[in-house]
C-alpha cells in the first residue's frame, strides 16, 4: 500500500481547500449543469506522455517501471498518483481538486504510432470519416452556436461534421472572417473594400438561395449557416476578445472558457505545450507535467469562482479532459529516454464525473488488465479498456447517446457519477 502524502503537504492541501470553500468553490452538494448544457475543454499532449510521471504510482514491487528520481506516492481518497518535490503542482492540484477529478489508466490506444494513436484516442476508430469526441459533442448541441467546436491548437478530426468545427485561434479566425488573411498569404492579394465585400456577400446569399431546392441543398444550408455564424462573430468581436492573442496553455484555456461562457462555443481543443516524444531524454516530462498541473490548478480556480450560465459556477458546467495519444515504455532505454507504449492515461474533471477515483488498471509492467466497466476496478471476468469506451463515456457525459455513433461499444460507466 502506498503511503499518503506527508503531513505538511496534506495540511497545505487542507488549507487550500478551506480557502476554496470560503470563496464559494463547488462541493459535492452543488447542482451540476444538465448533460446537454455541459461544455468540454480538451487538452492534448501530442507526442505521448509518460504515465509513470503522475498517473501510474508503481511503488513497492513494480521493479519493471522507472519512475522519476524524486518520486513519492500520493493519495487523496481513492486517487493514487506520483508526486515529488520537483513538481509540487501535482500534489497541490489533487489536494484542491481531486474530489472532482478522475484518473483513467490502462487505456489501450490500439497503436504505437503518433498519427494512428491520435485518431484512435480522439475518435475510437481508425476510420478517416469518424469525427472526434469534441466535434460530436458540439454538433449535438440543439442551439446553433457561432463556434460549436473551436480548435485553438492541437489535433482535430471533423469527419462529416465539418460545419461544427472552427479552426484558428489567436486572431487568425478574425483574419478569415474579414478577409484580411488574403493579404498575409504566400501570394498576397488586396482585401476587398467594404462596398465590394457587401456585394460579394449578396451574391453568395443569392446563390445559396438557388441551391436550396436542388441536390446541393444541404451544402448550401451549411454554407449559409457558416455565414450567419461569421456575421454574429463580427458583431461580438469586442465582447469575445477574438482579436487578442494569448500565450501559453493557461492563457489559451482561459480564452476557450470565455468563449463557452459567452455562449459562442461548446467545445475547444488546446495543445499542451512541450516536447512529449522523449525517446532520447525523458527528464523534460517531469517539468512539463509540473507546468501542466500548475495550469490546471489555476484553470480550476477560475472555473470555480466564475458564475455559470446553467449552474452556480463554470466548474459545474465545464468538463476538462486531458489526453495524449500514447504512453511511454515502463523502462528507460539506453539513451535515458522512453519509447512508444500502447497504453495511456487520461484525466477527466468536472460535472457528472465520479471524482476522487482512479479507474482502469495495469500490472507491474504497465500492461493493461481487464476491468469491470461498472466499477473501474480489475476483474478477471472484465474487459479491456479501449479509447472507444472512454469516448463513449465522454459522449454520455455530454448528453449524447454513444450508441448512435459507437454501436455495441460499452460505456465506461465507472467514470459517470
Amino acid at each position: 500500500m502506498p503511503v499518503r502524502l506527508h503531513r505538511r503537504t496534506v495540511l497545505k492541501g487542507a488549507a487550500a481547500a478551506s480557502a476554496a470553500a470560503f470563496v464559494g468553490l463547488p462541493t459535492s452538494g452543488r447542482a451540476w449543469a444538465a448533460p446537454s448544457d455541459r461544455k468540454f475543454l480538451f487538452l492534448f499532449a501530442s507526442g505521448g506522455w509518460d504515465t509513470a510521471q503522475v498517473f501510474e504510482p508503481k511503488f513497492g514491487g513494480a521493479e519493471g517501471v522507472d519512475l522519476p528520481p524524486l518520486s513519492e506516492p500520493g493519495q487523496i481518497g481513492d486517487l493514487r498518483f506520483v508526486a515529488g518535490p520537483d513538481r509540487p503542482e501535482v500534489a497541490r492540484y489533487f489536494a484542491r481538486w481531486g474530489h472532482r477529478s478522475a484518473i483513467v489508466n490502462g487505456i489501450d490506444t490500439h497503436s504505437i504510432g503518433h498519427g494512428s494513436g491520435t485518431r484512435f484516442v480522439l475518435t475510437g476508430t481508425s476510420a478517416s470519416t469518424s469525427p472526434d469526441w469534441p466535434t460530436r459533442l458540439a454538433d449535438a448541441d440543439p442551439i446553433a452556436l457561432p463556434m460549436p467546436h473551436v480548435v485553438f491548437s492541437g489535433p482535430a478530426f471533423a469527419g462529416g461534421l465539418g460545419a461544427s468545427v472552427v479552426r484558428g485561434g489567436d486572431g487568425r479566425l478574425l483574419e478569415l472572417i474579414d478577409g484580411s488573411i488574403v493579404g498575409r498569404s504566400g501570394a498576397p492579394a488586396s482585401v476587398p473594400a467594404s462596398p465590394v465585400d457587401a456585394m460579394i456577400d449578396a451574391v453568395v446569399h443569392e446563390q445559396n438561395a438557388r441551391f436550396r431546392g436542388a441536390s446541393r441543398a444541404r451544402v448550401a444550408a451549411e454554407h449559409e449557416e457558416s455565414l450567419e455564424r461569421a456575421m454574429e462573430l463580427e458583431g461580438r468581436l469586442f465582447e469575445a476578445g477574438l482579436g487578442e492573442t494569448t500565450a501559453g496553455l493557461l492563457g489559451t484555456a482561459l480564452r476557450a472558457v470565455d468563449l463557452m461562457r459567452l455562449g459562442l462555443a461548446r467545445c475547444a481543443m488546446v495543445r499542451i505545450p512541450g516536447r512529449w516524444d522523449t525517446h532520447g531524454d525523458n527528464t523534460p516530462q517531469t517539468r512539463q507535467f509540473g507546468a501542466l498541473f500548475g495550469a490546471l490548478d489555476r484553470l480550476q480556480e477560475h472555473l470555480a469562482t466564475t458564475p455559470g450560465d446553467h449552474a452556480p459556477t463554470l466548474a459545474d458546467e465545464i468538463v476538462v479532459v486531458a489526453l495524449s495519444e500514447l504512453g511511454r515504455t515502463p523502462r528507460l532505454n539506453g539513451g535515458g529516454g522512453k519509447d512508444h507504449w500502447p497504453y495511456t492515461s487520461a484525466l477527466v474533471a468536472g460535472p457528472g464525473v465520479a471524482g476522487g477515483r482512479t479507474l482502469g488498471a495495469t500490472d507491474d509492467g504497465l500492461q493493461a488488465v481487464p476491468i469491470d466497466f461498472a466499477t473501474g476496478r480489475p476483474s478477471a471476468a472484465g474487459d479491456m479498456l479501449g479509447t472507444e469506451h472512454l469516448g463513449a463515456a465522454l459522449l454520455r457525459l455530454g448528453g449524447v447517446d454513444p450508441a448512435t455513433s459507437l454501436p455495441g461499444v460499452q460505456v465506461l460507466r465507472a467514470l459517470l457519477a
